[in-house]
């Protein structure tokens, strides 16, 4: 079973607000900004994990960083 949903009121600049409403339609925008606030949500613990792995274990080297670069490539 599902929370029941909670009721937002956010402000945000004109020019956003429009395109996202071009991009998701008018019934969309709730779906689409509960997944945006859900991935920065995801994103900020991720990065107060990795500034843990920091303190505790020091930075990545440079040439660990280079490595994995090579192995993951972008694609």
């Amino acid at each position: 079973m599902t929370e029941p949903a909670a009721k937002l009121s956010v402000s945000v600049p004109g020019d956003l607000a429009r395109a996202v409403r071009r991009r998701v339609g008018p019934r969309g925008l709730s779906g689409f900004v509960a997944r945006a606030i859900a991935h920065e949500l995801e994103r900020e613990q991720l990065s107060s994990l990795l500034d843990d792995l920091d303190r505790e274990h020091g930075p990545v080297s440079a040439s660990a960083l280079a490595q994995a670069r090579k192995a993951w490539p972008k694609r």
